[in-house]
């Protein structure tokens, strides 16, 4: 295949195309950017640099041959911009700096836009912010801003500091975003803003000691899961034991009482059995919840004692129904939820690679073909509205000052990026405290070259677990 984007073998492309990297300097960050998104001969096509390296980039820039310009020196056509807000935000005392900072963009990118080669991106360095009371997720906020300018096509999380720990890696410094956007078929260049909750849930002092909880929880970490068992890879979408329980014995006590609302297979329930904790739940398949359900018993009451060392002595229960209608006099009062939601529809898109090898074995592709499943909801907005209601119902199952974890990703869906976990994020500050964000990266699957030749498109081998409390 002819590589008509930036001249990269297909080996040079591969190790950008991961969602995720470890950090190593602002020279690799700047330069691998440069050597994927610039054309490799030497062009009359510039690229604008807005950030506080400006002599590093050009200094990279000349070694590529390639020409970095400024907002005051640009003129003629641009193949793209590099805008690094790392600093800025860091230094960043209140909400109303970020604000005029986000205007300063909006418009660059603005006057930026009729310069812009069709089809080239846009990128934009930042990380979220803790103030002293209050969680920020700004470069959601600007992801979301942008996308009304030009195309969001992807995120790319820059991950620092990392130190072995055995099975997981994991650091406590901070993340920040590389977000992708592109001047294309389906962008404007015209700014209107876009309407969300991320920057108005102002945290409540009273919680503060609380959320010390979260010092303890790594900012990302590499988890690579034992493998499944047989009855355990009859679920399409399986999340491990091992990330609920780092997440469990973090946010609880031994004996709290621990919910998944969606519980598959009982990853949740199996894990918080095996810590001390009493497991609840809910599952809409009779199939699902059946296997959940002895999976449990096998830990209370096993048929073969002799294989289990440590039998346990909590409580469990498994109902099989609709998350939609679970009532607070299903359970005992909750401790803390832990859950991950069906990420919309995408189960049910035909021709994926991993569907293809389910159907090869025989196996279930989707959760259910019940039309009261929340996989099987076609429309995204009716999807999201009907997960954000089901949240805000078990609410009034959980005790004041309870944590819930969600596990999502965002989705890519014909060529077109849903921020899911941000739009999901959104919708629940009405109600509840967000806490700094933390990445499950996957560093165990296979890259694919995809777009190769054409234009950038990441494998999505990172996923949100997005932290909440309810007030008290």
């Amino acid at each position: 295949m002819v590589n008509r984007f930036n001249r990269l073998t297909s080996k040079e492309w591969l190790p950008f195309q991961k969602s995720w990297f470890k950090f190593e300097s602002d020279t690799k960050l700047y330069s691998d950017n440069l050597r994927f998104f610039c054309k490799a001969e030497p062009s009359e096509e510039k690229v604008l640099y807005f950030g506080r390296n400006l002599d590093l980039v050009k200094s990279i820039g000349d070694e590529l041959k390639i020409d970095v310009t400024t907002e005051d020196q640009y003129d003629g056509p641009l193949q793209f911009a590099l805008i690094d807000l790392r600093e800025t935000i860091q230094g960043i005392k209140d909400l109303s700096e970020y604000i005029v900072l986000r205007d300063q963009v909006i418009s660059l990118l603005g006057k930026v836009y009729r310069h812009m080669i069709h089809r080239r991106f846009v990128c934009i360095l930042m990380p979220n912010l803790q103030l002293e009371n209050q969680y920020l997720p700004l470069a959601w906020d600007m992801a979301m801003q942008i996308s009304s300018m030009y195309s969001l096509k992807d995120e790319k999380i820059g991950c620092l500091n990392l130190h072995d720990e055995n099975q997981v890696e994991s650091t406590r410094k901070d993340v920040f975003y590389s977000l992708y956007f592109r001047k294309d078929e389906n962008s404007t260049g015209i700014y209107s803003p876009h309407v969300h909750n991320l920057l108005n849930s102002a945290q409540d002092k009273k919680i503060e000691s609380q959320r010390e909880l979260t010092n303890h929880v790594p900012a990302w970490f590499i988890l690579k899961p034992a493998p499944r068992k047989k009855n355990e890879i009859l679920h399409p979408a399986k999340y491990p034991e091992e990330l609920v329980l780092m997440f469990i014995e973090k946010f609880t006590d031994k004996d709290a009482n621990i919910l998944d609302p969606m519980s598959g297979t009982g990853s949740t329930q199996v894990a918080s059995l095996k810590s001390g904790r009493n497991a609840y739940g809910t599952e809409l398949s009779s199939y699902f919840a059946e296997i959940a359900t002895k999976r449990c018993s096998e830990l209370i009451d096993p048929q073969a004692p002799e294989l289990f060392a440590n039998k346990v002595a909590n409580n469990f229960a498994i109902l099989n129904k609709d998350a939609r209608l679970i009532s607070s006099a299903d359970f005992p009062e909750i401790d803390y939820m832990i859950t991950s939601p069906p990420y919309w529809d995408m189960l049910n898109m035909k021709g994926a690679e991993n569907q293809a090898k389910r159907i090869e074995k025989g196996l279930q592709t989707n959760y259910s073909e019940s039309d009261d499943d929340l996989g099987n909801i076609s429309d995204y907005n009716y999807f999201l509205n009907d997960l954000i209601e089901v949240y805000f119902n078990l609410l009034n199952c959980m005790k004041p000052g309870s944590f819930l974890t969600i596990v999502v990703k965002n989705i890519k869906k014909k060529g077109r990026n849903y921020p899911f976990a941000w739009d999901l994020a959104s919708g629940l500050m009405q109600k509840v405290h967000i806490l700094p964000e933390v990445f499950w990266c996957q560093d165990d699957i296979n890259l694919a070259p995809y777009g190769y030749g054409n234009t950038f498109v990441s494998n999505t081998f990172h996923q949100y677990c997005l932290t909440f409390q309810k007030p008290n």
